[in-house]
């Protein structure tokens, strides 16, 4: 067993003592085999998953429900005595409201990283959040930025030094406005605390986001219990409409630790405001929202982008905008058909890592691309959390173009060389040599390297340097505050065109030609497990993405995907050394399946 192990252990065992679930072994891990040999998962058990497909019966937000939902949390800002900008999604984060309150800070500000000190327009901030807790939202967890402030910072849990990063270190960036797959959010994913999702029954049908401070950051100290403003307005926007209370973020457990979901007190009963009185609906062209609110579509039904379907006997969620199962000049429909069914078949017989009640299968999104990145096929099941639409692209084009010959050039090219260089001196070759896995990448973007080891020395704490794509950790900086947005090459990738967005937003036309990532990685890098190259008689061909319910989850249904289409054992990330430490490949759970 692991140091790390070791060091987690009273926590993990705490933690499941308390909640009465049998000790497991959570450290173990299980790299896949280097063969071609088809794998077989087991028959699924009865699960216990919402069965949404082929006969989804979802329900949505209709116009007076967004109203209440705006005046509720319109009113308890009123009784604090402050101003906000209101947001409200549907659970595909169409924006269905926004508002502002008179006298509300129409910006706010990215705290730290190279957009750091950067006015946002504070709807973008509302729209962020709510769309967060829309795209995290499924029947069988629910989740908040508070939720993701937790699980992205260089610490899980955050501030417990000596632990590794969080385990969706990087999902931040991610469904950002650029993005060819699911341009949802104009900050990626919130970490700043100030939303909520909301349900009808046990049915996700959107979020609601608030704005009003002027930072746009994250929480350092989960274990202060601060009360934030927004979230206190976004919680009482949410009054019958809340979360089902056995499946929220602190209900749930990743290694041991329970998530946060809310610091908030729940919402009351009070007399509401005349809306008109406090403020105005916001008119957004970019978001389609107008001068009243409109209707959230029902998830899976009329008007949706997603649908039912069928895959390999299973039924699927499709998104129909990118429906289509197409061939590459390396992979025929019946291969990339043959690589979605096998990691849907292993999802089906996988336990979830983050869905509740326990003995739910995982439910993910799985993508196949080509050696350049081009979508291939899109299938996911149908109640995996939508976040996972573009980042299941973002793994498997990761993981495809870390492994591609032409990595380095591409790199160097797009004014990122520095990075080239500094994998060079740790003994990586951005030339095809290495097929990189998602998890092996992550492993070289952590702000501390090995991840997890804070410093070393006998004497006084040397701080270690952060791996090769890294920038840095709280400990080099001058503030001494982690920021969401400070994840080296993955956010220098997009920075520019982050920052072309917004100033266009703010004026539009501005910036007439708007800078890209390159276009095998065109929607960002993603730098947390769940994804692996495929190869064909030792020669790159693509990738497969997999995101969902646990990114150990992620890695083994990615690997069972992969069955027939392995990457050569010798040159995978797992057989690399950086400054004496082996980089990763894939992870599987202890007992995986149901």
């Amino acid at each position: 067993m692991s140091m790390r192990c070791l060091r987690s252990l009273p926590h993990l065992i705490l933690g499941l003592l308390i909640t009465g679930i049998p000790l497991l072994s959570a450290c173990g891990s299980r790299n896949i085999s280097g063969s071609n040999a088809v794998l077989t998962p087991p028959p699924q058990t009865q699960a216990l998953n919402k069965p949404l497909c082929p006969n989804p019966n979802e329900r949505a937000l209709s116009v007076s429900d967004v109203t209440q939902i705006i005046t509720q949390a319109v009113t308890r800002a009123a009784a604090l005595n402050l101003r906000a900008t209101i947001a409200v999604t549907d659970r595909e984060a169409n924006v269905l409201a926004v508002f502002r309150m008179t006298g509300a800070n129409p910006n706010t500000f990215i705290s730290g990283g190279p957009l750091g000190g950067r006015p946002i327009p504070s709807e973008l901030a509302a729209i962020s959040k709510a769309g967060t807790c829309s795209f995290f939202a499924t029947t069988g967890n629910a989740f908040t930025p508070r939720t993701a402030s937790f699980i992205v910072q260089e610490h899980f849990p955050p501030g417990v030094s000596f632990t590794r990063g969080g385990p969706l270190f990087g999902v931040q960036f991610s469904s950002l406005l650029f993005s060819d797959i699911n341009p949802r959010l104009p900050l990626g994913l919130s970490a700043d605390a100030g939303g909520v999702p909301l349900y009808i029954g046990d049915s996700p049908v959107g979020g609601i986001g608030v704005e009003l401070d002027g930072n746009y950051s994250l929480d350092p100290d989960p274990t202060d219990n601060d009360q934030s403003p927004e979230e206190i307005i976004a919680v009482a926007g949410s009054r019958g409409f809340e979360a089902p209370a056995g499946i929220r973020g602190n209900q749930i457990l990743v290694d041991g630790v329970a998530l946060r979901f809310v610091n908030a007190p729940p919402p009351v009963a009070e007399p509401l405001v005349n809306l008109a009185t406090q403020g105005s609906f916001m008119v957004i062209p970019a978001f389609g929202t107008q001068a009243t609110p409109r209707a959230g579509v029902p998830f899976l039904g009329p008007g949706s982008q997603f649908i039912c379907g069928t895959l390999g006997g299973r039924p699927v969620r499709i998104f129909t905008p990118l429906a289509n199962i197409t061939p590459s000049a390396q992979l025929s429909v019946a291969e990339v058909e043959r690589i979605l069914s096998q990691a849907i078949q292993q999802a089906y017989a996988t336990r979830a890592g983050i869905r509740l009640p326990l003995n739910n299968f995982a439910e993910v999104n799985v993508a196949v691309v080509d050696a350049n990145g081009n979508l291939l096929g899109l299938r996911g099941t149908p109640d995996a959390p939508v976040f996972g639409v573009d980042v299941c692209v973002q793994k498997a084009r990761s993981a495809a173009f870390m492994s591609n010959p032409n990595a380095g050039a591409i790199l160097t090219a797009a004014g990122l060389g520095s990075y080239v260089s500094r994998a060079a001196a740790d003994g990586i070759q951005l030339n095809g040599a290495i097929a990189f896995s998602c998890r092996g990448l992550g492993d070289i973007h952590r702000p501390f390297f090995p991840d997890g080891i804070d410093c070393t020395g006998s004497g006084p704490c040397v701080p270690n340097a952060p791996g090769p794509f890294s920038t840095g950790s709280r400990l080099f900086t001058s503030t001494n505050v982690w920021s969401p947005f400070n994840t080296g090459l993955q956010l220098d990738l997009i920075a520019g065109t982050l920052a072309d967005i917004l100033t266009n937003y703010s004026n539009p036309g501005s910036v007439p030609v708007i800078r890209r990532p390159p276009a095998n990685i065109r929607n960002g890098l993603q730098i947390f497990a769940g994804g692996v190259p495929l190869y064909k008689n030792g020669v790159l061909v693509g990738a497969i993405g997999i995101s969902g319910d646990g990114i150990d989850q992620d890695d083994i249904i990615a690997s069972f995907g992969s069955a027939g289409f392995e990457s050569p054992a010798n040159i995978r990330s797992d057989q690399v050394f950086v400054r004496g430490v082996r980089l990763a490949f894939v992870k599987f759970p202890p007992n995986p399946n149901l």
